[in-house]
């Protein structure tokens, strides 16, 4: 793998869907049935409501195709060289001319033949229109490649990528024709366009999104990093679709989707531009504020009003804080990053009031979340709805105001300002107490209360579930055959009841002002699996053996993205994938099921037929790896490596500590340094946390281990013998063997 890929990197395919096919188009297929090729096309339906695509396709990626390309300084090959970029090297497209791309490699503007990259159209979730009748679909982008299939005027796909023409006559675009197979059509035959505006009750239309400071990016998915759809620079707008966390889904002016980091834009209502929001890491408010600036430097930030409160944060002079309330001569207020604390007055100028007009604040910086209504009224009444799983909070007097803010994060989905009332939507049943209930202020605070834990068989163990009111997310500690689940926040008033089963049994819950610790004797059971489920928390433990389990083996890159390459050419997207085939063979010898991600050295990764993301989610093809890890026990992903220093070497295993089966993620991890390192005799560079996109998103337990480095002459070398591919394969076997069955790492 590349370091100089980011942890999460866009593919060339994108999935199909199914949908009617036309009556000429299956007459063409049968025909096509006859020859050699067997194939079918998938059209959608055509976009009712779509935006263009820039023609110069400026804030687009790119991926290098051809083998070393010159990269030069102009637009023709009478311009000089300033150097080469490999196969697979990812570019910034500036613009196009004639047949040439203007890029950005490595902080340097330079030039190369349209012919020589693919622009990549899956991470906007293009669709190519046809706009011809009878066209052509052929196998690749030229006249020179067989026609695969015909197409028709108005059917429309899912675009993956444009490439120049090798001759010089046009550009070609490739789109996905269904059962995984891909064809190019001239683009003059058919319309790019981005997905329809759909108007639904996700797209809210007087909502829209800014930058705070002088731009703030647009990508793919919600993690800084990932693929850039588009920047928006000050004066630049975007339409606010949800809110997810501390990132917000955003829809530009020309259409694209993609997510900004909530504390790096501002929030405005068009209809009413007094409202103000807040969407942070932390803390997500709705509401009418008074606002002070700080007038100093390097200011404390504290937990309470008092220079005895530890600094929680700092902030700068010019920073604009809005008011929640005033303490003698401390003010608590909200930091532009979305941070609740206390400031001293002196250190601000501005008339703070007593607050604001009104407010409505959720703050999660601890381990309870801290809800709270400020506002114009005498009293507020409680009214729970257990059919919609809200609660509507009613004051005397009206807000004066309307609004709307999603969070999705923890038990909170939305709140609803309307009138006199406080909507506030649940993803789960809440667990609240009323902290306090005052005039102009209401304080609720929500942590999950445990209601009773249970175990029960299954085929492949058993399942411990521990059943809760409100949100809760445990951490998980082993020691041996102890393993202890920790619900940060919870409590728990009942006594623990008899649970014994085969595999593993609860023997102490102990509550402590943090929360509620579970102790589990899992001296029976070599390994489990966390999901979370609403209102519940499922520890499933596995019956030992390699027998049953279900393995996903993902061979790294494929398609159109060859990964690292060696010094002689060997690609990364060839070793993982001999390793991954010897693998397989030996899980299924062993009695596993075996789901591979992609079904060849040179295929893209395909995706389970039932997986549907929601239309603001990343479906690439990294999503479509970890797609499968809903079916599975456990997820592994090979890769090789790349320095630029070639002497670097070794074996590194990757987890991503942001997860629910990060504990078992970790074990499994060192399980495969100690025996990847052992059959290979590498050096062994250790366990190391990144976010990596198939780890971050994986169902289940999940590492990405890094076997060798490609860039190392001698491992190249040795990653092209057959007994080094067995005995890399032996070796993650082996890891997989002793994390399922305890006493087998040897």
């Amino acid at each position: 793998m590349k370091k100089l890929n980011l942890p999460f990197y866009p593919n060339a395919t994108v999935r199909s869907k199914k949908t009617r096919t036309p009556k000429i188009l299956l007459l063409v297929l049968i025909a096509c049935i006859v020859s050699t090729t067997t194939l079918t096309l998938t059209p959608t339906l055509m976009a009712s409501q779509a935006a263009s695509i820039p023609q110069d396709f400026a804030g687009f990626k790119g991926i290098v195709v051809g083998d070393a390309c010159n990269l030069r300084t102009g637009p023709g090959t009478e311009h000089s060289s300033i150097g080469l970029v490999l196969q697979g090297t990812w570019l910034d497209i500036l613009t196009t001319q004639d047949n040439w791309l203007k890029v950005r490699y490595k902080n340097q503007e330079a030039w190369i033949a349209d012919w020589l990259v693919d622009i990549d159209l899956t991470s906007y979730n293009i669709k190519a229109v046809i706009t011809k009748t009878d066209v052509n679909i052929r196998q690749g982008p030229g006249i020179s490649y067989p026609v695969i299939g015909v197409t028709q005027r108005g059917n429309t796909y899912f675009a993956e990528a444009r490439r120049g023409d090798k001759e010089g006559k046009g550009s070609w675009v490739r789109f996905s024709i269904g059962n995984g197979k891909s064809g190019w059509v001239r683009s003059d035959l058919l319309q790019l366009e981005l997905p329809s505006i759909e108007q639904t009750d996700k797209v809210v239309g007087d909502m829209m999104v800014r930058p705070r400071g002088q731009s703030v990016t647009v990508y793919q998915h919600p993690l800084k990093g990932s693929g850039t759809i588009a920047t928006l620079k000050s004066g630049d707008s975007a339409k606010y679709i949800t809110s997810k966390g501390a990132w917000i889904a955003v829809q530009t002016s020309r259409g694209a989707r993609g997510w900004v980091y909530g504390p790096d834009t501002v929030i405005t209502c068009v209809t009413d531009p007094t409202l103000s929001f807040g969407v942070s890491e932390s803390s997500w408010s709705i509401g009418k504020y008074n606002t002070i600036s700080v007038n100093a430097t390097d200011v404390n930030f504290r937990a309470g009003p008092g220079t005895n409160y530890p600094v929680i944060s700092m902030v700068q002079k010019g920073d604009s804080l809005r008011v929640l309330e005033t303490q003698g001569q401390w003010i608590k207020c909200i930091s532009p990053k979305g941070i609740v604390g206390w400031i001293a007055s002196w250190l601000t100028i501005g008339n703070p009031g007593k607050g604001p007009s009104f407010s409505v604040s959720l703050d999660t910086s601890s381990s309870v979340r801290v809800f709270t209504v400020q506002g114009p009224f005498q009293s507020a009444t409680i009214t729970p709805n257990e059919e919609d799983n809200s609660i509507k909070i009613s004051a005397s007097t009206s807000f004066g105001a309307s609004g709307r803010l999603d969070i999705n994060f923890c038990e909170f989905e939305s709140v609803r300002i309307e009138g006199n009332n406080v909507i506030v939507k649940f993803q789960e049943k809440p667990s609240y107490m009323v902290k306090e209930q005052s005039p102009g202020k209401l304080v609720m605070v929500f942590s999950p209360v445990i209601t009773s834990v249970t175990i029960e068989p299954r085929d492949d163990g058993e399942a411990l579930q521990v059943n809760t009111l409100g949100y809760a997310w445990p951490t998980m500690y082993r020691n041996g055959s102890t393993v202890d689940m920790f619900l940060p926040g919870a409590s728990y008033s009942g006594e623990l009841s008899q649970i014994q089963g085969n595999l593993v049994k609860a023997t102490n819950v102990s509550s402590g002002k943090d929360g509620v610790t579970l102790s589990l004797d899992a001296s029976q059971g070599a390994s489990y699996l966390l999901k979370k489920n609403p209102n519940s928390v499922e520890a499933i433990f596995h019956n030992p053996g390699l027998e049953g389990k279900v393995v996903v083996i993902d061979p790294g890159h494929g398609g159109s993205d060859p990964g690292a390459i060696g010094p002689t050419g060997y690609s990364e997207r060839v070793a993982n994938w001999e390793i991954a085939i010897r693998l397989k063979k030996l899980l299924e010898d062993a009695g596993s099921t075996v789901i591979m991600t992609r079904s060849g050295p040179y295929e893209a990764a395909t995706a389970p037929e039932d997986w549907k993301p929601d239309i603001d989610e990343y479906s690439g093809d990294l999503a479509k790896r970890t797609a499968w890890s809903s079916k599975a026990h456990v997820f592994v992903s090979i890769h090789n490596d790349a320095h630029n220093d070639k002497s670097i070497c070794g074996t590194t295993t990757y987890v991503c500590e942001n997860t629910l089966n990060v504990s078992e993620s970790k074990r499994l991890a060192q399980l495969m340094q100690k025996e990847v390192t052992k059959s290979l005799g590498t050096y062994s560079r250790g366990i190391r946390n990144a976010n990596f996109f198939v780890n971050r998103e994986a169902q289940c337990p999940s590492i990405l281990v890094e076997v060798m480095y490609l860039s190392n002459p001698r491992e190249e070398q040795l990653l092209k013998q057959a007994n080094i591919q067995e005995a890399a394969a032996r070796g993650i076997f082996n890891a997989l063997q002793a994390y399922f069955t305890p006493g087998t790492s040897r």
